[in-house]
């Protein structure tokens, strides 16, 4: 029987795997199993598993993004020495799987620095890869410059047209998202005062500066791109994109702070049936809530 032993030595970003035979003689492992060796590595420290206080939470949330970012360049390393293996592209996609959607100072967290060269070499390498969907969906919820840029390469060079529809979307999704928080931004400094140090201070001042109509434009045109180009194609959550792009439309242009709300008809605590438009003129409150 051959008897497998895994060894990893993390020492900066260089690592090394050997599996070892009953022959005696050792051989380097696969770049997949360098892969699995890597995450396994990461799975024993990541975990926390104990009651803490709110310092020692953030300390925590510190600590996981470092481990994560450092992963993401381990990964980025294993790419860039196998370009040609079918798990470089996967390695790739980890490297930049982490989306930090909430403004963590840059002091707390730290710098990904695989971000941007992994998405570079995902564009160089393998835009034209039919899996690039679900990276697609997840940087939409981002903020970073190289998502932008990545969602639109997807979207002008993939030749798929599923991947297509999926890129078209999220880039809308991306903007969308993008325009709500610099309106948030301008009246909230603190918070752009952390983007800009984790997503680079030319940036979110250009964003800061952009007018707010041509915006919501981009992102309206891009959701009514996709429903026009892709409407009839089933997303891989077995929704439409026609139908995911006018909730988006109806988001952007019926439930934007200053837009009027649209009438709805409902149960209010007693039981009694009401539409908004009976309370018009009136503060009204609406809480929307379900059992899960």
């Amino acid at each position: 029987m051959q008897r497998i032993v895994l060894t990893v030595l993390a020492l900066t970003l260089n690592f090394s795997v050997v599996v070892s035979e009953s022959s005696g003689q050792d051989k380097p492992a696969t770049p997949a199993e360098q892969y699995k060796a890597l995450f396994k590595e990461y799975d024993g420290t990541s975990g926390s598993g104990v009651p803490m206080s709110d310092a020692e939470r953030l300390q925590f949330i510190g600590r996981a993004y470092k481990q994560r970012f450092a992963l993401g360049a381990k990964l980025l390393e294993l790419a860039e020495r196998y370009p040609d293996d079918p798990i470089a592209l996967e390695a790739l996609t980890q490297a930049v799987w982490q989306v930090n959607t909430t403004p963590w100072p840059v002091e707390l967290v730290g710098e990904d620095t695989a971000r941007a060269p992994a998405l570079e070499l995902i564009q160089r390498r393998h835009i034209h890869s039919d899996t690039l969907g679900p990276l697609c969906q997840r940087v939409s919820y981002g903020f970073c410059k190289e998502y932008e840029d990545f969602l639109r390469a997807v979207l002008t060079q993939n030749p798929h047209r599923d991947v297509q529809a999926t890129a078209c979307l999220s880039l809308g999704h991306f903007l969308k998202n993008r325009m709500q928080r610099i309106e948030l931004y301008r009246e909230q400094p603190d918070e752009a005062r952390d983007f800009a140090g984790l997503f680079g201070e030319q940036y979110i001042a250009q964003l800061l500066q952009q007018d707010g109509d041509t915006a919501i434009k981009e992102a309206e045109a891009v959701f009514e791109l996709a429903a026009e180009k892709y409407g009839g194609i089933t997303l891989s959550d077995g929704d439409i994109v026609a139908k995911r792009a006018d909730m988006e439309l109806f988001e952007i242009r019926s439930l934007r702070v200053g837009k009027e709300a649209p009438d709805i008809e409902g149960l209010d605590q007693d039981g009694k049936r009401f539409t908004l438009s009976e309370y018009r003129g009136k503060v009204v409150l609406l809480d929307f809530w379900s059992y899960v």
